[in-house]
């Protein structure tokens, strides 16, 4: 488990620690080497903010069950009930793949694009680090897709694939196969999941299954490329009830504004698409996939 920790004493510099899985509160702070005038009292973490205090029954606790996860800022309260001043430091320049988002109790936070391989799979990759934070686990994705095709083929028939149910689910495990609308759908059942499609050029959501599950993730479409969206602390998964997921809903809009004026998107319905290896050129995401496909070519761009 990795958490991003902050609130040191005398402005100290915020620190990453990996500590096992499993740990407790107690082993969390022992790793965290506080000096013995340190008196710390409480911690905070979450959103919204949840308070934990400095007790023994907490500190016996896993902090998997006080509600810790791997990739979550921690925030120190020392004595007095405050938590220890940070050093001031200027607004970081943000990139136009980023933009903040600040809580109605003032924390803010960075949201920006996790970017991911461009090669065929982005669909998958974009997904399986929403969900596990690790894009090795894109091809069980695939499989899963494909199984789910063969076990119900009145649901999937062969005129909503375009091709025989069977070869359909022969062909999407192949690493150079685009996922779509179909794999979506299934995905965000199987991982009971929403799944919310920004497409950059028309600056609107498709939103798969959301008013089936309240938990989301936020994907990225430029036309021809899907990538992650997440906090700059890591946290890829929202949930639409409470504040942040709202505040992650408009502020991704701005993320998709900012990139569609450096010309991020592609309108593969209209424009004219290059492949910048090859020279080749398409109109239509489906040409623009079988070209990948068969080619292996991933290098796109946008026609003159």
């Amino acid at each position: 488990m990795r958490l991003k920790v902050s609130g040191f004493p005398n402005g100290g510099a915020d620190k990453v620690v990996s500590i096992d899985n499993g740990s407790s509160l107690n082993q969390l702070v022992k790793h965290l080497e506080l000096s013995d005038e340190c008196n710390l009292i409480a911690i905070r973490f979450g959103y919204p903010p949840q308070r934990v205090e400095i007790g023994e029954v907490a500190l016996e606790t896993s902090l998997e069950d006080l509600g810790l996860s791997s990739g979550e800022r921690v925030n120190l309260v020392l004595e007095g009930g405050t938590m220890a001043a940070p050093v001031k430091r200027k607004d970081p320049v943000l990139k136009p793949s980023q933009t903040w988002i600040e809580t109605s109790d003032g924390e803010r936070r960075i949201l920006q694009v996790h970017k991911v391989p461009d090669d065929n799979s982005c669909l998958f990759h974009a997904i399986s680090w929403c969900m596990y934070k690790d894009i090795s686990l894109s091809y069980q994705l695939r499989e899963l897709c494909s199984r789910v095709i063969v076990e119900h083929p009145m649901v999937y028939s062969d005129a909503i694939l375009g091709r025989p149910n069977r070869e359909y689910s022969e062909w999407i495990l192949k690493r150079d196969s685009w996922g779509g609308g179909i794999e979506l759908a299934i995905l965000s059942n199987e991982l009971q999941m929403g799944i919310y499609v920004l497409d950059i050029d028309a600056i609107k959501f498709e939103k798969f299954n959301d008013d089936l599950y309240d938990k989301f993730f936020v994907i990225l479409f430029n036309g021809v490329h899907y990538d992650a969206i997440e906090t700059d602390d890591g946290i890829c998964v929202f949930d639409k009830r409470d504040e942040m997921g709202d505040l992650i809903l408009k502020n991704v809009l701005n993320i998709a504004r900012q990139l569609k004026e450096k010309c991020y998107a592609f309108n593969t319905q209209k424009a004219k698409i290059i492949c910048n290896i090859c020279k080749e050129k398409f109109v239509g995401e489906r040409d623009i996939a079988k070209h990948a496909e068969k080619t292996g070519h991933t290098d796109f761009g946008q026609s003159s």
